[in-house]
């Protein structure tokens, strides 16, 4: 998906080029904005490219190899390390560089509704598969860090505002044109789990599910249900259990 240099592209560059985008939004045409957010999507995509592996040490000749054994004990040479594949960012890492942004108290509505575009590019860029096998990290961090945060919570025309951005993007762009008929069963009983059996709270010790983020949940549950529609009989099993978390 993204060239090899990508690997070698460390995390501060990545979050500098994320930071240039977002600041120059605010004074950006239509047109602008779509180039910032196809750079913002792309550099923030490729932080899931895996870390190039350290260079190996060169071969020694056979006399610098003669040398150096006349000179180790008869102990044993240690086994190189194995390289991990692990990326430059991990998920949640890479999307804290748009949610970062987007709390601030100084980005104004226009550059807010900017970010959102980065997200939708960058879920884009990633593609289906990886926001399935995401979906769950993807949807706690849109709840945790845009929804329930102060920022989010001060006013109900700021209420009103994320929630129609985080709607957008869970609905329009994931649950419409994303998610496989497999993906969107496994969506609605990650949306039962963890949220809906989570309201009211009924055992001590037990937290609810934050109202907004409740009504957020409920209406892409319904949404994915009715997408779905005559479904074979695992998503009438799902669409039982959303049915009684809600009663």
């Amino acid at each position: 998906m993204f060239p090899s240099n990508d690997a070698n592209r460390p995390a501060s560059d990545i979050e500098s080029i994320v930071t240039l985008c977002v600041r120059s939004l605010e004074g950006a045409d239509q047109l602008t904005r779509h180039s910032l957010a196809r750079l913002a999507g792309h550099i923030l995509a490729s932080s899931q490219v895996h870390k190039a592996p350290p260079p190996t040490e060169p071969k020694k000749s056979g006399k610098q190899k003669d040398q150096n054994d006349d000179e180790m004990d008869e102990s044993t040479t240690p086994a190189p390390a194995v390289h991990v594949p692990t990326p430059i960012m991990p998920p949640e890492n890479m999307l804290l560089q748009l949610s970062s942004h987007f709390n601030k108290t100084a980005t104004t509505r226009k550059t807010r509704i900017g970010i959102i575009d980065f997200y939708a590019t960058l879920f884009s860029t990633l593609g289906p598969s990886f926001v399935e096998a995401n979906y769950a990290l993807i949807v706690k961090h849109l709840v945790t860090e845009l929804v329930q945060t102060p920022r989010s919570s001060s006013s109900r025309y700021e209420k009103l505002l994320v929630r129609k951005l985080v709607e957008y993007l869970l609905r329009d762009l994931i649950g419409v044109r994303m998610l496989s008929e497999q993906g969107q069963i496994g969506a609605i009983q990650e949306l039962s789990g963890s949220y809906l059996k989570r309201w009211p709270a009924l055992i001590p010790g037990q937290v609810a599910t934050n109202p907004l983020t409740l009504v957020i949940v409920l209406k892409e549950a319904a949404a994915l249900l009715q997408q779905l529609g005559n479904a074979p009989p695992p998503v009438q099993v799902c669409r039982t259990v959303v049915l009684l978390d809600i009663c």
